[in-house]
């Protein structure tokens, strides 16, 4: 934007300069107004370029932090599903512990009685 600013005012300071009459300095003043005008155009242009940039910057990061929020709440979600099964299980396995040395000690008993319905016997 400088260097089209620079090339505006070096044309017409060039046209100014080469302006004999009054004619040609009125023609001079209008189009240094005009490349005025183009510089000023341009300057707003930028302003909104700018201004749009960081429009866009400012959505793209609250749509990222939105997204690693419901990443983090999922994952969450995922733990306690997983804690979840992990008691289940340690409780089905409790349970079937039990089952088993429940069975044992039943059978140990009868093999115990029986041995000693057979002491008595002889």
């Amino acid at each position: 934007m400088k260097r089209t600013l620079s090339l505006l005012t070096a044309t017409a300071v060039t046209v100014v300069l080469a302006a004999c009459n009054q004619p040609a300095r009125d023609e001079a003043n209008r189009a240094g107004d005009h490349a005025a005008a183009a510089a000023d155009h341009a300057a707003a242009a930028t302003e909104h370029a700018a201004a749009d940039a960081v429009d866009a910057a400012r959505e793209a990061s609250a749509t990222a932090e939105v997204r690693a929020e419901q990443a983090a709440a999922e994952a969450r979600e995922a733990a306690d599903r997983a804690g979840d099964a992990a008691r289940d299980a340690t409780a089905r396995a409790a349970d079937a512990t039990a089952d088993v040395a429940e069975t044992a000690a039943a059978k140990a008993r009868d093999a115990a009685e029986a041995a000693e319905r057979k002491a008595n016997q002889d």
